[in-house]
């Protein structure tokens, strides 16, 4: 993907977290309102650099474990973990957004 897409994907990410904010607020939700908002606020970045950071954690592992530190790729394994819990918390947090809209019958 180019730049404007990972861009326009941020802002669709940014735009969705804030109307799961709005949408709490409005149905008086306001107790847990800042654990969201904190939530959002480190899922979005983390999501978004994710390929920077796992690089970031070799370079520091290998620095502070290996006798001749290498600045080595992340593993497709650990990139996609990453991304796959970073989703899920994503996810669970836009659930918890509208969960009291939700009538169960």
């Amino acid at each position: 993907m180019d730049k404007k897409k990972n861009i326009k994907f941020l802002v669709c990410q940014i735009v969705v977290a804030l109307i799961g904010l709005v949408f709490m607020y409005f149905n008086g939700m306001r107790s847990i309102l800042w654990m969201y908002a904190l939530s959002m606020t480190l899922i979005i970045p983390v999501t978004y650099f994710n390929y920077s950071l796992c690089k970031w954690e070799n370079k520091w592992h290998s620095r502070w474990n290996e006798r001749y530190p290498c600045n080595s790729e992340p593993s497709e394994f650990r990139l996609r973990m990453g991304k796959i819990s970073e989703w899920a918390l994503y996810i669970l947090c836009l659930f918890i957004a509208i969960f009291p809209s939700i009538r169960i019958i």
